[in-house]
């Protein structure tokens, strides 16, 4: 790259067939090799009503105080402040504020929960409950 370092680049799952990919830092989306489908790799804020099938980031996903989201969810890591009614799939950790509102089932490598959070739904945590990342770490 001529007058700048090398791009810096890390690996994630393509959230469609969970094979792993090898992307730029920088990069908001790519097509995966594997399967050719558009896989967002942007952090995502959520401030407003979404409704969708599936609501995919292989990066961080926050959903604030306003946000509503009516999809099934998987991100790197998950932060819910507001509403969510459909299962998420964390492949680190889920948080759940004070103000969270959470009708679906949860899995991932972690949970944090604070007083106040309402969830209806299964739980799956813990390192096993996530196998898909045992490729990244290969």
């Amino acid at each position: 790259m001529p007058g700048g370092s090398t791009p810096t680049r890390r690996r994630i799952l393509c959230t469609h067939c969970s094979l792993v990919l090898e992307v730029d830092e920088a990069a908001k989306s790519v097509s995966c090799r594997h399967c050719y489908k558009r896989v967002v790799t942007e952090a995502l804020i959520v401030k407003n009503y979404v409704a969708v099938r599936k609501f995919h980031t292989a990066n961080r996903m926050r959903i604030t105080k306003k946000g509503i989201v009516y999809a099934a969810v998987k991100a790197d890591d998950l932060e819910i402040d507001g509403v969510l009614e459909g299962d998420a799939l964390a492949m680190r950790g889920i948080r759940l504020t004070k103000r969270a509102r959470v009708k679906g089932n949860l899995r991932g490598r972690t949970l944090v929960v604070q007083p106040g959070a309402s969830l209806v739904g299964d739980v799956r945590i813990g390192p096993d409950c996530v196998p898909e990342t045992a490729a990244l770490e290969e």
